[in-house]
């Protein structure tokens, strides 16, 4: 592992910011009164963004979680936490590219896409419309420069550090090797190799699998 003041990520673009809740927030309000409630009773309750009248719908998450997974290789893409609105910028090609999978407990509501364009129109949310696409795009482009052309070092280190940003609730959740493993195609035996020497090494702090802190600048190279 050759060690240096480079973090393992040099050249990549900085991580999204905060989500713009005010925005998303009053899209919500706008939306839900002409939402119908979805039923999650089940852990993983499986949703899509078609309709049973064929025509897309979007989702309103207002309480929980929804994880993401890429329908082409089953890998996790993402997790929605509430408040979110899933689908507004979807079209019929890539809602056909993501599974949506609700936690239990979560409480979910859908309404048409169409409808809620017009309700965008109808109360003047233009704004809050940009500001939802402008995070939404973010997410993408971060996620494509994390995964793609990205050496299985690379991945990990930025996994790290996005699972670093986390709140600490949810990291002491969470294993941290498995927490690549779902968003990646990294095999199990590298994965904890590469956790083990950044161990060994002092870079970071993993108890009992989970992830204490990220204590220096990681190597740029392995």
């Amino acid at each position: 592992m050759k060690t240096n003041s480079n973090l393992s990520n040099k050249g990549k673009k900085s991580p999204p910011g905060q989500k713009p809740l005010e925005a998303i927030t009053r899209l919500v309000d706008a939306f839900l009164p002409h939402s119908s409630a979805v039923v999650s009773d089940d852990a993983n309750t499986p949703i899509t963004m078609n309709a049973e009248d064929g025509h897309q719908q979007i989702i309103l998450l207002l309480e929980g979680e929804i994880k993401v997974y890429r329908s082409s290789d089953n890998l996790l893409y993402g997790i929605a936490t509430a408040p979110a609105v899933l689908g507004l910028m979807t079209s019929e090609y890539s809602s056909s590219s993501f599974i949506f999978k609700v936690k239990k407990d979560s409480k979910v509501s859908a309404l048409s896409r169409e409808t809620a364009i017009d309700l965008i129109a109808d109360n003047g949310l233009v704004r809050e419309l940009i500001a939802y696409t402008t995070s939404f795009t973010d997410y993408r482009s971060y996620h494509s420069d994390l995964m793609i052309n990205r050496t299985a070092y690379d991945i990990i280190c930025g996994l790290l550090q996005e699972m670093e940003r986390l709140p600490e609730e949810v990291r002491r959740k969470n294993s941290m090797a498995n927490f690549i493993l779902e968003r990646s195609n990294l095999a199990r035996s590298g994965v904890m190799k590469i956790l083990a020497d950044l161990r060994v090494g002092g870079y970071i702090d993993i108890q009992n699998g989970k992830l204490i802190a990220i204590n220096k600048r990681l190597p740029d190279e392995y």
